[in-house]
């Protein structure tokens, strides 16, 4: 079924304008059914993504070089370096879930 896309306040005042003229409803009680039912209309939309987020997760693929991540790596690891910073970030990368469908469309 496709799907129908109108602006809000069109949609309110196409909705109390039918009901003004078919049922025959005062303008006030048309009014206010009309912002009722689009309300509720809004409510049980599905939450938009965010556009600008697509694609991203919460953690880039590669450390930081010369950050506080290689030093937290150095501590716990007798010789450590960019390289196997690298190679332990993108163990954790790899295991990083995508962002919710809620916040922007699966990554590519």
């Amino acid at each position: 079924m496709p799907d129908i896309q109108i602006d809000a306040d069109k949609a309110e005042r196409m909705i109390a304008e039918i009901l003004r003229t078919e049922k025959h409803f005062l303008p006030a009680h048309a009014n206010a059914m009309a912002a009722n039912i689009c309300r509720r209309l809004m409510t049980a939309m599905a939450t938009p993504t965010n556009q600008p987020l697509q694609g991203y997760r919460l953690i880039g693929q590669r450390p930081p070089r010369d950050s506080d991540f290689t030093a937290a790596v150095g501590k716990k690891l007798a010789d450590v370096n960019d390289r196997v910073a690298d190679e332990l970030w993108n163990l954790v990368y790899e295991r990083a879930r995508d962002l919710p469908l809620t916040m922007a469309d699966r990554s590519r």
